[in-house]
């Protein structure tokens, strides 16, 4: 290849399956969008509250999950009956289809395993956050909660470990180059993180630490749902609708069992009025349009997380990696527009960081290829070249030697006139 025209940076051509990345920051655009409407609001109650919202957001996958289902039914009948009218047997025919949930049955007691470990790491992921409110306010704790943007690659991280462990994800050299970009990412993004806790934390460090195990906690159970949702959907022909909702159903029963115990027990609020957390959520609606609010939340909810498995479904949690980066770069945006740039601290650190991180994951996932030192050698695009490259070079050969053989014949001719004209020369 001419060094004058090698390209240093290839960009794979997209197609119309990669606007879920679009779809998806959209969806969390709005969803951020629709939270600044409810702060204000007592965030015990609230977040209490947001456990219902997000079920219930879940459970609207029921919609489309009964039209994809009634367009299967149908379609399936239409080529049962195709088929029964072209075989002309139509009274006694026994029709035969492969079913795929046959395999799903000897399946079923692996797929049931996954799915309530999904379920019950999601669940225990928004609780932990609730668990934490409800002990800070009785305790009268003060607790900084900052930003942490340091989790978003923590996140990324811990996705690609548990890929590599549930999956079986090989790695090569441009994804040893964006695991280290990163790690280093998250190491300059800690430290900032410690240094504004730090700063706003005073004599309340010990809490603040205790908020971000948790924090971790929760990104490491998160990232388990994820990695499993690919398992799930691999092998055990399952969609993004279907397990969300499962999901739903289950996670409502987990939700009644959790939230019984607090029909009875009164909690201390940020007001110190010791209510029932349902008589707290009732105060949030004094203010009827906040009824609207939510219900929108949910519907946002429910395209936020539906896109989340798509982009699962249709990729790879690592995939997933670059939606959540660019929907923390967007917080950030929307943040610099309502707040003022002013307000945002360490801004240019931040941006700077996110970008790297963008870039890292763009690479990690061969949305963007590196042509140097090595970097592109195993990806999909180079693979695929270098099997079309062969592939031709295969077909050329072939062509080669069919010409070859069809040839035979004609210079087969030309010698034989060749000796007929030497003999008659000869006499």
């Amino acid at each position: 290849m001419n060094s004058k025209k090698k390209k240093y940076f290839l960009f794979p051509k997209p197609h119309s399956i990669h606007l879920l990345f679009l779809f998806f920051f959209i969806s969390s655009f709005a969803k951020k969008f629709v939270q600044i409407f409810l702060e204000g609001k007592e965030s015990l109650a609230l977040e209490f509250f947001k456990l219902y919202v997000y079920n219930f957001g879940d459970f609207l996958t029921i919609i489309p999950f009964l039209i994809i289902k009634k367009r299967s039914k149908q379609k399936k009948e239409d080529n049962k009956d195709e088929e029964l009218t072209r075989s002309g047997k139509v009274d006694k025919i026994d029709y035969l289809v492969y079913d795929p949930s046959e395999k799903v049955k000897k399946n079923e007691k692996g797929r049931t395993k996954y799915i309530l470990i999904i379920t019950i790491s999601d669940f225990i992921s928004q609780i932990s956050t609730v668990i934490f409110h409800i002990i800070k306010e009785e305790e009268k704790l003060k607790v900084t909660q900052s930003k942490l943007n340091s989790l978003l690659a923590f996140n990324a991280i811990v996705i690609v470990l548990f890929s590599r462990i549930f999956l079986d994800i090989r790695f090569y050299s441009h994804h040893w180059f964006s695991f280290l970009l990163i790690i280093l990412c998250l190491l300059a993004l800690s430290v900032i993180d410690i240094i504004e806790i730090i700063n706003d934390s005073g004599d309340s460090i010990l809490t603040s630490v205790i908020y971000i195990i948790i924090k971790l906690f929760s990104k490491i159970l998160y990232s388990i749902e994820d990695v499993l949702a690919k398992v799930i959907f691999l092998f055990y022909f399952f969609s993004p609708y279907s397990l969300l909702l499962a999901k739903s159903i289950l996670q409502f029963f987990y939700l009644t069992l959790f939230s019984f115990p607090f029909i009875f027990i009164k909690i201390t609020n940020e007001k110190n009025e010791n209510k029932l957390i349902f008589s707290m959520i009732g105060d949030i609606f004094e203010e009827k349009n906040y009824i609207l609010i939510e219900i929108l939340f949910s519907i946002i909810s429910f395209f936020y997380n539906l896109f989340l498995f798509k982009i699962i479904d249709e990729f790879s949690p690592n995939h997933f990696a670059i939606a959540r980066v660019i929907e923390n770069f967007g917080a950030l945006m929307l943040n610099i527009i309502l707040e003022g740039a002013a307000e945002q601290k360490n801004l240019i650190m931040n941006l700077i960081i996110y970008i790297i991180l963008i870039f890292a994951a763009l690479v990690y996932n061969e949305f963007l290829i590196i042509n140097i030192c090595g970097l592109s050698k195993n990806t999909k695009y180079f693979l695929n070249f270098e099997a079309e490259n062969e592939i031709s070079m295969i077909g050329e050969i072939y062509n080669n030697d069919f010409r070859e053989k069809n040839d035979e014949p004609a210079l087969q001719r030309e010698m034989s006139m060749s000796f007929i004209n030497d003999d008659e020369d000869d006499n």
